[in-house]
């Protein structure tokens, strides 16, 4: 049987470069048209590669399934996940990208603009307001940036802020959390385990916990307030993920909320930082603070 992480879409691309010559035309035949493939009888796919049909059950034996059965359920489980990335179409030189970029950006933020629960982000803007420790978790790419850039926003508000994305980091800091403690964890799918068990055991400790993330994910109910976020990826797999304005934008309207509930108190703190820069940068004023 094979392996549980097994890459079977990996494996047929091995074989079709460098497999036997009748096991390179099934593999090919496969990733030519892999829906196809999970669906076809032995007859048509054993025509469409122009093999045996006997050979076509040995191939899925040799891949380390039981037989063909088998090998249509784990071919159809990869395309379910990651089809668009099997055959991509190809690039168009006629292509417009900085429009397909910043449509992909606008559409994500007012996607998020629309579905704000203005209520609840002036919950979550109280809470991590009125912390005495707020903690920003996020896993992967997009995520881990959101967290690192709330860290960023927050610390200028005269707040205590710190990000992680490490997992047995956010477990260990999660750990020494109290009724003191805000989190806000970041996640797009909702469903990184290192990060759900970080918040579960953060709310263990009375911290209060925020979660920006698919709604109805494993994150979302672990979380005591979940500000909720879903972006189409869309079809296209040479443009970057457009999600990740739209977390930019949630971590945004979150810091101004917050910026204006505490005041002028975070206005001096950010005039501190403006001040600083004048000393050591030309044209500071029209800087961005920070920057």
């Amino acid at each position: 049987m094979a392996a549980p992480h097994f890459d079977i879409v990996a494996r047929l691309r091995d074989i079709a470069d460098t497999g036997q010559r009748s096991d390179q035309r099934v593999a090919a035949a496969i990733l030519a048209d892999a829906d196809f493939a999970t669906h076809a009888s032995i007859e048509l796919l054993a025509e469409k590669a122009g093999v045996s049909e006997p050979t076509i059950t040995r191939f899925c034996r040799m891949l380390g399934f039981e037989g063909t059965r088998e090998f249509k359920v784990k071919l159809a489980q990869s395309l379910a996940v990651a089809g668009r990335f099997i055959v991509a179409a190809p690039a168009h030189k006629d292509n417009d990208i900085p429009t397909i970029i910043s449509s992909g950006a606008l559409d994500a933020i007012g996607h998020v603009i629309q579905r704000i629960d203005r209520t609840d982000l002036e919950r979550a803007a109280a809470i991590v307001a009125d912390a005495g420790m707020i903690r920003a978790y996020g896993s992967g790419g997009a995520s881990s940036m959101a967290a690192t850039e709330l860290e960023n926003r927050l610390f200028r508000l005269g707040l205590r802020a710190s990000s992680s994305i490490d997992g047995e980091m956010q477990q260990m800091t999660a750990a020494t959390s109290n009724k003191e403690t805000a989190i806000v964890a970041y996640s797009l799918s909702g469903e990184v385990r290192p990060l759900i068990e970080a918040v579960t055991i953060a709310g263990r400790y009375g911290a209060k916990t925020i979660a920006i993330t698919a709604p109805g994910s494993s994150l979302a109910a672990a979380a005591q307030l979940v500000l909720p976020l879903s972006i189409d990826e869309g079809t296209n797999v040479y443009r970057p993920s457009p999600a990740r304005y739209a977390l930019l934008a949630m971590t945004d309207m979150l810091a101004m909320t917050i910026a204006e509930r505490i005041g002028a108190p975070a206005v001096e703190r950010m005039r501190r930082i403006k001040n600083l820069q004048g000393l050591h940068k030309t044209g500071a004023p029209n800087l961005p603070l920070g920057d």
